[in-house]
């Protein structure tokens, strides 16, 4: 498995658009810490699990 994630990578796994993630990034409020190599956005799996673990689940 990938340790970096790209958008469409990301967006698969948290079930947002790819355009929804720029928007959120754009304005400040996307709540999982991107890296930036050269001009690609990138997100560790490791920061995107524990974004997901920390998220309620729906009874």
């Amino acid at each position: 498995m990938k340790r970096m994630l790209d958008i469409k990578d990301l967006a698969t796994v948290i079930g947002l658009r790819p355009q929804t993630i720029r928007n959120k990034l754009n304005c400040g409020t996307f709540p999982i810490k991107t890296k930036k190599i050269g001009r690609k956005l990138l997100w560790d799996i490791r920061d995107v699990d524990k974004f997901l673990d920390a998220l309620k689940p729906i009874n």
